[in-house]
């Protein structure tokens, strides 16, 4: 009894340990900032008041609350924020003609989609990956409703794990979609799973673009240097602290590895060897194990300093079958001539993990139209707004 009492009091300890703040990317240490939560938006999870840790002199704010599983975002042509709610299949549209920092309202832009992730918008065309195809949506008369769908390519395999697609457009203006693995660890009979695809501009046909990618769930081109990186999630029960989850420079023709190796070429212990991870890629950065990085962004256009725009952004969704709870927190890797300038991430926003348990998920980071940078969250069903003030300490 003694023993198991000790083991839950020091799995608490490390609980609290892996929640503090650390340093952030200008090297000061994170400062307990009061979330400001305006007061129309002071529902739950904000009808209590709560704090996050940011960098001195930063703010964070609610935006918009009462979405269904928000996950991923873009900002339209008319500068409005365009975000994808998985919960209820639809795509939902934020405007803030006001500029207060609040959303006006929340707009149904289409509905009766199948687990709409990402979105991604050609001029005005606005592009959804759906579990199992690429879908162009269009608003001929600016309502803020689509009234055309077309399907550009149903040839994404869907069904098995890993459900969420994310799609983006290239320098040459092909599509990129991430699909993920059909399991935690296998051989996939379907090649084109655990793989970013390449889809023509037109539609249709997908050809395999890189493999060996588990669940790369956050995909990006750099401003650039046009190269694209992604945040790779890696398999589970091999321990609170492997394999490490990757962020990878995802080059075509490139195999990175899954199921049989990960991290730096280190053999799987149920599929890999030596010999077959020779001609893998390994990851430009290793984050800890079970963080789940999922949406990713560069911070070009961000109003908030140098060391600040020049940086990838992750949302670490946070971990699920972990002993110690860890991620549940936005963190930042430091770029310099588009490459990464530190071998490991440093924290930009955390708080959402209290005492071994979250209120709050992060998703994905997007630079918005005003210089902020916007976050969603599918657990408190909301999206931040974070700011650069003269002070935001409590």
């Amino acid at each position: 009894m003694k023993i198991l009492v000790l083991v839950k009091v020091f799995t608490f300890i490390l609980a609290v340990f892996f929640s503090l703040p650390g340093e952030c990317l200008s090297g000061e240490r994170l400062v307990r900032t009061r979330l400001d939560v305006p007061v129309g938006l002071k529902t739950p999870p904000f009808d209590v008041e709560r704090f996050l840790y940011a960098p001195p002199g930063f703010r964070v704010s609610v935006f918009a609350t009462g979405l269904s599983r928000p996950r991923f975002m873009a900002v339209g042509p008319d500068g409005f924020i365009y975000v994808t709610e998985t919960g209820s299949g639809e795509v939902v549209v934020l405007p803030d003609k006001n500029g207060d920092g609040v959303a006006d309202k929340k707009a149904v832009f289409a509905s009766g989609l199948d687990s709409p992730h990402a979105i991604a918008f050609r001029g005005k065309e606005v592009i959804v990956a759906e579990t199992g195809r690429l879908t162009l949506l269009t608003d001929t008369d600016t309502d803020l409703r689509a009234d055309i769908k077309k399907v550009l390519s149903g040839d994404i395999p869907a069904g098995g794990g890993h459900s969420t697609r994310t799609v983006v457009i290239g320098p040459d203006g092909h599509f990129y979609v991430s699909n993920g693995s059909s399991c935690n660890v296998c051989i996939e009979r379907d090649k084109k799973r655990a793989a970013v695809l390449k889809i023509p501009p037109e539609g249709g046909k997908s050809e395999i673009y890189a493999t060996g990618l588990r669940n790369s769930v956050g995909i990006v081109f750099h401003p650039e240097t046009g190269e694209l990186w992604g945040v790779d999630n890696g398999r589970d029960w091999l321990g609170d602290d492997l394999p490490p989850e990757e962020l990878n420079r995802i080059k075509g023709g490139s195999d990175y590895g899954w199921p049989y190796c990960y991290g730096d070429r280190i053999p799987d212990p149920d599929y890999g060897s030596l010999e077959r991870c020779k001609g893998t890629v390994a990851p430009e950065v290793k984050m800890q194990a079970h963080s789940a990085p999922l949406g990713i962004g560069f911070g070009y256009g961000l109003k908030f300093g140098y060391e600040y725009e020049d940086a990838l952004y992750i949302a670490f969704h946070g971990s699920w079958n972990r002993d110690v709870p860890t991620g549940y927190k936005l963190v930042a890797i430091p770029f310099r001539d588009g490459r990464p300038a530190s071998d490991s991430p440093v924290d930009f926003i955390t708080g959402w993990l209290v005492e071994g348990g979250a209120w709050g998920r992060p998703v994905f980071p997007l630079v918005g139209p005003d210089g902020a940078l916007y976050l969603s969250d599918d657990r408190a069903g909301a999206v931040y707004r974070i700011t650069r003030e003269t002070d935001s300490r409590d």
